[in-house]
């Protein structure tokens, strides 16, 4: 896409996103984006969940992204059953038991894609959402709307060996999404501190304010270039890799902003009534999915030093 498209598409996507209660994927797809998604698939998925996050939109996108990849050959099925946060990469649910989270609200009779930690790898049941107790999930992101599943793991199963595809796709999308929640919160901090005044002078003029700002800037940047170099055929370990690399950087660039963007705001960016606080509880959130920075970081590691004591090299996770 060169710049005009871009330009374009970020405005049409700034207005499907814009109402908390649009049908986005009908509206989507009216506007062709699968079109547009199937002539550059990199650029179409950075620009879409960057700018569902800057507008901290609900909308169950992600799973759009990585249920093509699973659902080949399943019985058909409407909605992914993502770990609980704090598995990692790797489903919480086991042969004894289903426990994860959903999206958004399932109808009783719309069928969940269920990934299932076997002893021998990852499998996948599918079954309706009826037979599981399904609950609201409270947390720093209510906007959010997801919901947590539980109830027994069905016993019929199926090939898992996509799995690590659709974590990768689902890596790059939350990596984009957080960037764009970090984006929108280093936003409100240089608006916040161009028009606050002391000493007769905008508080962006002063030199500790602009080393905040430049530092989340930064990180940003490098988030960015990450998830763009990350995108390769996706069919390779070291593909995966990166695109868990690309998540780990966006979460702590969105660490760094947050903590940049409340510290320059002062008093102000840590009341109810600013919309800093939802930016910053967004990308805590949306961090925790498929594995937090700190996770995937250290699954990282571990993939290196295993790949170092069999006597291969270090893999390279992306071109430079």
């Amino acid at each position: 896409m060169d710049t005009e498209e871009i330009d374009l598409l970020t405005g049409s996507l700034r207005e499907v996103l814009a109402g908390a209660a649009a049908d986005v994927p009908g509206r989507l797809r009216e506007l062709g984006w699968d079109d547009v998604a199937a002539a550059d698939p990199a650029a179409a998925t950075t620009l879409l969940f960057t700018e569902k996050g800057r507008a901290l939109s609900a909308a169950a996108l992600l799973d759009d992204a990585v249920l093509p990849l699973l659902s080949a050959g399943l019985p058909v099925s409407q909605l992914l059953c993502y770990p609980y946060p704090g598995s990692g990469t790797r489903p919480s649910s086991t042969p004894r038991g289903t426990t994860g989270i959903l999206l958004r609200r399932p109808e009783p009779d719309e069928r969940l894609l269920i990934p299932v930690a076997d002893p021998d790898g990852v499998t996948l049941a599918v079954a309706a959402a009826g037979e599981f107790t399904v609950t609201s999930l409270p947390s720093l992101h209510p906007e959010a709307g997801w919901y947590a599943v539980a109830g027994p793991t069905p016993a019929a199963r199926y090939d898992g060996s996509a799995w690590a595809a659709a974590v990768a796709a689902a890596h790059r999308a939350l990596a984009a999404e957080i960037i764009g929640v970090a984006e929108r919160a280093l936003g409100l901090a240089v608006e916040h501190t161009s028009t606050r005044r002391q000493f007769n002078a905008p508080i962006a003029a002063f030199q500790a304010v602009r080393h905040r700002l430049a530092d989340a800037y930064v990180a940003i940047a490098a988030a960015r270039a990450l998830l763009a170099a990350s995108f390769g055929d996706g069919s390779q370990p070291p593909a995966f890799a990166a695109a868990a690399a690309a998540k780990a950087r966006a979460g702590r660039a969105h660490r760094l902003v947050s903590a940049s963007a409340v510290q320059v705001c002062g008093a102000m960016g840590a009341t109810l009534e600013h919309p800093l606080h939802r930016y910053v509880n967004a990308g805590a959130v949306l961090d925790g999915l498929l594995g937090s920075s700190a996770e995937l970081t250290a699954e990282l590691g571990a993939m290196i030093r295993a790949t170092v004591a069999s006597g291969g090299e270090i893999p390279l996770l992306v071109e430079v």
